[in-house]
């Protein structure tokens, strides 16, 4: 009897123990989103990703080659063992891939193989089996080339791995892809700043025309609707006259849409983009049942008729059902979305990749349950990587104001706001800022737009 009870709890045991390790995977995943999310360079990309497969995954080897522009050879981006190998062993691996070699061949036309002259190599070193994984910018376009030995291959985490490394990589390579032609355009904007900047000195008619472009922008932003059972909070915080940030609210049959998005860059630049993608967006909302499909749509309608602009945007949406409390979100490579349910908060991360990149892509919806008094907060990275020092305000220190603001009934984007200007201490922001705030099932006569003076701020 007691060898019968001891099992059934040595099973126990072990199923929880099962449960835990996945949890710890899933949440070490979502720390490597974040981690490629705000990665700046590719090595950067390569290192968190190296990070997880050699940490959470348990493999023995971890290599990623990456390619400098569409038809070029790979070159060794970064490469770590899980243990010492004998001394020029490590010499296996080769500083390149030629594009014609058997391996880029394979995987131009598979996701990941497993033979090959290298991966059996690396095999003999690790004493496991080597996988071969593609990353690419497109269906038919090969970037990079991922190996890794040994572990668990866990199909669905390498999957996911693969979709977020590949995308983080697309959008970090449009830089290196343009770079003669960036540096052209840089050398151009340059220019032209200081040609602005002699004309402001002389004459204040380009003053006065920055002017109308901040009001045509907020004209074009719009006011936020009165919603019966939903206070809606909005701060929006151009770092100049004009920005790169942009929000939608509307509510249709007692569903209230909420959209943000952030455009590559600030200014005038940044706030071209903006009109370019308002109008997209409201081209496409009455016809997109759920977020993942507006973000789709959106994306299509972005990439195809904008393809040689190269307009790259982060974006998320949320969809609440004001009669059940039921919130559907889909994201774009933006910051998480922020949940304050019984007064504690949880993030709610997206998969979703950079729009504008290149049309087809698809998004997942994620649905959760919200209760009166509880609340849905988006906003745009100017908060959350506002610097002083090398040092990142972060997520904490917004999820923190955050919550503070909502167990007090107070605005939580002020509170947002006062939290940055506290830190940076003087230091000025050097991004634009976006807030929206939603407060479920509290009925507010007066909903709140703050068009906040960046410059008179920082």
């Amino acid at each position: 009897m007691g060898s019968a009870a001891d099992s059934v709890r040595a099973q126990a045991i072990a199923r929880a123990s099962s449960l835990e390790h996945r949890l710890d995977q899933l949440r070490a995943f979502g720390s490597l989103r974040r981690s490629l999310r705000v990665a700046d360079e590719l090595e950067d990309i390569a290192a968190a990703a190296q990070r997880f497969v050699l940490d959470v995954l348990g493999s023995a080897h971890f290599t990623i080659y990456c390619t400098d522009k569409e038809e070029s050879d790979f070159n060794l981006l970064s490469s770590a063992w899980s243990s010492e190998l004998p001394p020029g062993e490590e010499q296996v691996l080769p500083t390149s891939l030629e594009r014609s070699c058997q391996l880029a061949r394979d995987l131009e036309t598979a996701s990941s193989i497993r033979t090959g002259e290298l991966l059996e190599q690396i095999s003999r070193l690790t004493g496991s089996t080597a996988v071969a994984v593609a990353f690419r910018s497109s269906p038919t376009q090969l970037i990079g080339i991922g190996i890794i030995s040994g572990g668990k291959f866990d199909e669905e985490l390498l999957e996911e791995l693969v979709f977020d490394v590949e995308s983080a990589l697309s959008s970090r390579m449009i830089a290196r892809l343009r770079t003669e032609e960036l540096a052209v355009l840089e050398i151009q904007e340059r220019e032209l700043v200081g040609l602005l900047r002699e004309v402001e000195a002389r004459d204040a008619i380009i003053q006065r025309d920055l002017e109308e472009a901040r009001q045509f922008q907020r004209k074009m932003l719009g006011t936020s609707p009165r919603v019966d059972g939903a206070a809606i909070e909005i701060v929006y915080q151009p770092l100049g006259l004009v920005g790169g940030d942009l929000y939608a609210v509307s509510c249709a049959n007692d569903r209230l849409r909420l959209f943000i998005a952030d455009a590559t860059g600030h200014g005038v630049r940044a706030s071209l983009t903006t009109m370019f993608i308002k109008s997209g967006y409201e081209a496409v909302r009455p016809s997109a049942p759920d977020p993942a499909s507006l973000l789709a749509a959106l994306n299509d309608a972005i990439a195809h008729t904008y393809r040689s602009a190269e307009m790259l945007f982060s974006a998320a949406c949320v969809d609440i059902d004001l009669k059940t409390g039921r919130v559907y979100s889909a994201s774009a490579a933006h910051p998480a979305i922020c949940i304050v349910r019984n007064g504690q908060a949880s993030f709610v991360e997206g998969s979703g990749a950079f729009l504008g990149i290149r049309s087809g892509m698809k998004f997942s919806v994620q649905e959760t349950v919200i209760s009166p008094e509880d609340g849905v907060y988006l906003y745009t990275d100017g908060f959350v990587e506002a610097r002083k020092n090398n040092q990142l305000f972060g997520d904490d220190r917004l999820c923190d104001a955050i919550v503070e603001a909502h167990q007090k009934g107070e605005r939580a984007g002020d509170a947002v706001v006062a939290a940055v200007t506290a830190f940076l201490d003087g230091t000025p922001l050097d991004d634009d800022g976006t807030f929206i705030g939603v407060r479920y099932g509290v009925d507010d006569p007066a909903p709140s737009i703050r068009d906040l003076d960046a410059a008179k701020l920082w």
